[in-house]
């Protein structure tokens, strides 16, 4: 067969190592929910995964068709999208509400230690939900400028496996800390930052070989700097007073 549009675009055999996201996603997500399906959990849970796991199928199934240059099935795909991914979205949003009014209850929502014993409720949740909050706004970002230029192979590209990685955001970090306990490692500034610096050399590497192939640099250079920018804000606004009134206001109607 010869080289594909994504072959071509991205790095040979992307279209199945995006598969790898199942196991991961199962995986990391077994403790806190697949394991326990038969424990009452809020709907809002639910109707979040199901989608999820509809845009995770989605997201994996596209590059295959581009790779078999099944460009009708391709553009079916991604015009369902534009019905599940709203829903995603939505749901992502009312999934950062429950955790943020979680955390404000006083619930326990981190690890034993992890929040001062003195540190006011509020600016525990704005704390808690910072991570969900970037890799929501990654998603949304990189899918909109996927569609925004669907015309744009190489961009369009770029831009749509920028959006497929977020899950490894919550499902790899979720991995990455259950590794750490069964080893009895510590969850490490090297833990903590294994998908942050994952993403972040996937998208350099296909930077250099995007330079390489004489392809538009553009795109994954813009995602690099929107990765960079996520990164700073949650190592720099997690506990900052402007975040706190903005994720109040988000999650809790009130300044």
């Amino acid at each position: 067969m010869k080289n594909s549009l994504v072959d071509r675009i991205l790095f040979p055999g992307t279209a199945w190592a995006l598969l790898l996201l199942v196991p991961i996603t199962f995986l990391g997500f077994y403790p806190s929910y697949f394991g326990r399906l038969n424990i009452p959990t809020p709907t809002v849970v639910h109707v979040h995964s199901i989608f999820m796991m509809l845009w995770l199928a989605m997201a994996i199934v596209q590059p295959i068709l581009l790779k078999y240059h099944k460009l009708t099935y391709h553009r079916l795909v991604g015009k369902i999208s534009y019905g599940i991914m709203p829903m995603v979205i939505a749901s992502g949003y009312f999934i950062l509400r429950h955790s943020y009014q979680r955390a404000l209850s006083g619930e326990e929502v981190g690890p034993p230690g992890y929040y001062a014993a003195d540190l006011p409720l509020h600016s525990k949740a704005a704390e808690f939900v910072t991570i969900g909050c970037v890799y929501w706004l990654w998603l949304m970002v990189y899918y909109v400028l996927g569609i925004s230029f669907r015309k744009n192979l190489a961009a369009h590209a770029t831009f749509m496996l920028a959006a497929a990685l977020t899950i490894l955001g919550p499902a790899g970090d979720r991995l990455v800390g259950h590794l750490c306990d069964a080893m009895d490692w510590p969850f490490n500034a090297i833990a903590g930052n294994f998908v942050f610096g994952l993403v972040f050399v996937v998208f350099a590497s296909l930077f250099a070989l995007h330079v390489k192939r004489k392809l538009i640099l553009w795109p994954t250079l813009l995602v690099l700097v929107l990765h960079l920018t996520g990164i700073f804000f949650y190592y720099n606004m997690a506990y900052h007073p402007l975040w706190e009134r903005c994720a109040s206001l988000l999650f809790y109607g009130y300044l």
